[in-house]
């Protein structure tokens, strides 16, 4: 079931690039960008969740207009050393190039999340806190697997957008009852992102693609659970 929520819908842009041009980037990126005062820099991780017969990664594969997302995020410093002290249960709504999200704190400390394995029944419940905000799914959710990206944030000073570079993209656990075999590895691919009220990429931004930079649909759940299973969909 999909909710309405009360965070402003924002257009989305993502951009492709090979993660080994990823400082590069970033060098170019604090040239011309401001740094997000606030969250300049750190490494972003995430729980995902879906239904046994994994219908919310199909909603991707099928590349159907509405989709959910599902997970668990905490943050920690950018060597993945500390750890927050909160962590957040969220709802992702994609319409189209559109996006709305709800987001809830939970009891669980980032430090805690990071170690416990994804079978422990406590993760099970996560999803159940969305409820009290209006999301409740159609299906049991279960955990699936665990993202981790290193994220560096700027501010664009034309736009106002929100800029957002992820590297080192990385799957490092899986719930074996749901993933039985798995080898972590990191994405060769990086991803830029642009936030804003624009459905364009804003003129002064342009030169990204003199790094290959390609502007495209990219999914880090659907991607990593692409190389967790070894085949292309």
């Amino acid at each position: 079931m999909r909710v309405s929520s009360d965070y402003p819908s924002v257009h989305e842009l993502k951009f492709v690039i090979n993660n080994n041009k990823s400082h590069q980037v970033i060098e170019w990126l604090k040239s011309i960008c401001k740094p997000d005062n606030e969250y300049s820099s750190g490494c972003v991780s995430s729980i995902y969740y879906d239904t046994r017969n994994w219908s919310f990664l199909g909603e991707k594969i099928n590349s159907d207009y509405l989709k959910t997302k599902v997970r668990v995020r905490w943050y920690s410093d950018i060597d993945y050393k500390d750890h927050s002290e909160n962590s957040f249960a969220e709802a992702k709504f994609k319409i189209g190039s559109r996006r709305d999200k709800i987001r809830i704190k939970t009891p669980f400390p980032g430090e805690w999340l990071c170690h416990t394995q994804l079978e422990n029944q406590n993760l099970i419940e996560i999803p159940k806190t969305l409820r009290s905000i209006g999301f409740v799914p159609d299906q049991t959710l279960y955990p699936v697997f665990q993202i981790s990206y290193k994220r560096m944030r700027f501010i664009d000073p034309f736009t106002n957008s929100r800029v957002c570079f992820d590297y080192d993209i990385s799957a490092p656990r899986v719930n074996w009852f749901m993933l039985p075999k798995h080898n972590p590895f990191i994405l060769q691919s990086a991803v830029f992102e642009i936030k804003g009220k624009n459905s364009e990429l804003p003129f002064n931004l342009h030169p990204l693609t003199d790094f290959g930079c390609r502007k495209m649909s990219f999914s880090k759940f659907s991607a990593c659970y692409q190389k967790i299973k070894g085949v292309p969909f």
